[in-house]
């Protein structure tokens, strides 16, 4: 629940207890949940009842502008309806599924799609398996935070030509990266050498005819091999 998993983020920056406030924390959990959301999304099966028509009511934990339909089942047990038999709209009150049938009232449809995770005094859908690295990527936020107080501050002891590698400045910004890196290695997000996060790009690929005529207008001739 959400009070052990405040824990688990105080052990990971509890040298920074002076530093770091209550209402940061609460805010760099928010955001590692909302980035752990996004990474692995929850899947959510629930069943609607249809009120007539082409357009099923949104499911109770349906998050507009995030959960992404899946598949739908009407009735249960069914074979999915293909992709093109159904659409999200965003219509002017906001999001709704249509169909492309008239399904009458009452009748029920199974849907499959995402939502965000919850962490509550009353509810945790973190899995098990990632329930530290989504705290160290928290952490990883506040650890920043922490080194750029450090970094503003100036400590007149300091030779101006020195270089002091024990900085807090620098020390809190290793660990930092540290702790982000031990979130992506456990989700398997590939970085590069300098721990940034590489951009993750879907290849995508046509095929076209190229039997494509020539100046003259007559067809081309190719080796066949």
């Amino acid at each position: 629940m959400l009070a052990e998993f405040r824990d688990l983020v105080d052990d990971l920056v509890r040298d920074a207890a002076q530093w770091v406030t209550p209402t940061q924390r609460e805010r760099a959990i928010g955001l590692a949940l909302v980035r752990y959301s996004a990474d692995r999304p929850r899947g959510v099966v629930e069943d609607v009842i249809s009120a007539g028509g082409a357009v099923l009511p949104l499911p109770a934990q349906w998050a507009p502008g995030e959960s992404q339909l899946r598949s739908i089942e009407t009735p249960p047990g069914s074979t999915p309806l293909p992709a093109t038999a159904w659409r999200v709209y965003r219509a002017p009150l906001g999001e709704e599924i249509q169909l492309a049938m008239q399904l009458p009232a009452d009748q029920v449809a199974r849907l499959v799609y995402s939502a965000p995770h919850l962490l509550s005094d009353t509810a945790d859908t973190l899995p098990a398996a990632h329930r530290e690295a989504v705290a160290c990527y928290a952490a990883s936020l506040l650890a920043e935070q922490v080194a750029t107080v450090h970094a503003n501050a100036s400590d007149p002891t300091i030779a101006a030509d020195s270089v002091d590698k024990a900085h807090p400045a620098r020390e809190w910004a290793a660990r930092a990266k540290a702790y982000r890196n031990r979130y992506f290695a456990t989700l398997g997000i590939e970085i590069n050498a300098q721990g940034v996060e590489q951009p993750r790009i879907e290849a995508a690929g046509v095929v076209v005819d190229l039997d494509l005529p020539t100046s003259h207008g007559r067809g081309r001739l190719y080796r066949r091999r």
